[in-house]
């Protein structure tokens, strides 16, 4: 298990979450909005301590990222874990997983420990707070307690060793709920449910008055998830933020971006489709015409070469579209997304989604 805390995070939703959440503050403000406990209302910012390392497994350091806190409540020291599980698929084996990294705090937590101290008949080991962060767009149906993972569980009592973890499930909070909380977290959960670019600026303007009274500093930490979150967006996008330093230019700053956004979605649709009708009905009708050729023999030169172009054509903006929709898919585009810029069905989208991930 690697533990460098330079490790590499592939997928730029991670390193987006993990620069959020690297902030105490909202760290803190995450806990307050989104965990439904009693102790959370005990817990301050200035209680929180950043533990800068992983404990995730070199298998998983593709898929996902994690971040811990420590707190102290009360006198008592203890751990946050929070696991960044931003995929679109649900891992049921999370119970188990969790419980690993948790060992692993734990051993880290006694190996630092000063000598005898560990051996004392009243040393306890911190708590953790497991914490997933899923942003996927199917439900998560994973089991939450690690009993209901054991076979078997149903016949034993408290000697089974259990726990249960916290779930946020972004696409999954209330609308209304995230526009009441009128937090930062909250706005990013909220323009994240919508990554559609207009649904997205639309929900920036509405929460315009959360940017504008932020701190410079959680200013540019949002302009940088932004970034992070949108790495295919162009030059002029990254040029345009930069060019907002004070929040109370928000307004500004969105109304610029919604501009950009719809010029380049338009663009991009029109010079995709472009070129890629060009090239696929190239192909298809060179494709087609042999065909016709072929055909024509038994049925007449003229009418066979008539058919082959007539049938390239559309074979040719079939292609054309089905490679819109894998480049858009391996950009990091939905599935939806995909089929509404491209053309295609959405179950066409899907197969080719499934035929991407048996690739990879």
């Amino acid at each position: 298990m690697n533990k460098k805390s330079e490790i590499e995070v592939h997928h730029p939703y991670d390193k987006a979450y993990k620069l959020l959440l690297s902030s105490r503050e909202l760290f803190a403000e995450l806990l307050h909005s989104f965990v439904d406990s009693e102790w959370v209302k005990k817990i301050s910012e200035e209680d929180l301590i950043r533990v800068d390392k992983s404990y995730v497994l070199s298998d998983y350091m593709e898929k996902e990222s994690d971040i811990v806190y420590k707190a102290r409540l009360l006198g008592q020291e203890f751990y946050f874990y929070v696991l960044l599980e931003l995929q679109s698929k649900v891992d049921f084996e999370m119970p188990h997983r969790l419980l690993t990294y948790m060992t692993e705090i734990w051993r880290d937590v006694k190996r630092n420990a000063q000598e005898g101290e560990t051996r004392r008949k009243g040393y306890k080991l911190p708590a953790i707070v497991p914490i997933v962060l899923y942003n996927g767009q199917a439900p998560w149906t994973a089991v939450r307690s690690f009993r209901n993972m054991q076979d078997g569980e149903q016949y034993f009592g408290d000697e089974l060793l259990d726990f249960r973890y916290l779930l946020i499930d972004v696409k999954r909070l209330e609308e209304a709920h995230l526009e009441a909380l009128e937090n930062l977290m909250a706005l990013v959960f909220l323009v994240e449910q919508e990554p559609d670019s207009r649904m997205f600026t639309d929900r920036l303007r509405k929460s315009s008055r959360v940017l504008k009274n932020l701190s410079p500093e959680l200013f540019q930490l949002f302009k940088s998830w932004f970034k992070m979150i949108n790495p295919k967006e162009t030059e002029q996008v990254n040029r345009m933020l930069d060019e907002f330093n004070d929040p109370k230019g928000a307004d500004i700053m969105i109304s610029n971006l919604t501009k950009i956004l719809r010029d380049e979605y338009y663009e991009m649709r029109r010079k995709g489709l472009e070129d890629g009708l060009a090239e696929g009905m190239a192909k298809g009708i060179d494709q087609g015409i042999a065909q016709g050729i072929s055909q024509g023999i038994s049925q007449g030169i003229a009418q066979g070469i008539a058919q082959g172009i007539s049938q390239g054509r559309a074979e040719g903006e079939t292609a054309a579209r089905t490679e819109i929709a894998r480049k858009l898919l391996k950009e990091g585009m939905s599935t939806e997304q995909a089929a509404r810029i491209s053309g295609l069905t959405l179950s066409e989208i899907e197969q080719l989604a499934a035929e991407k991930d048996g690739l990879s």
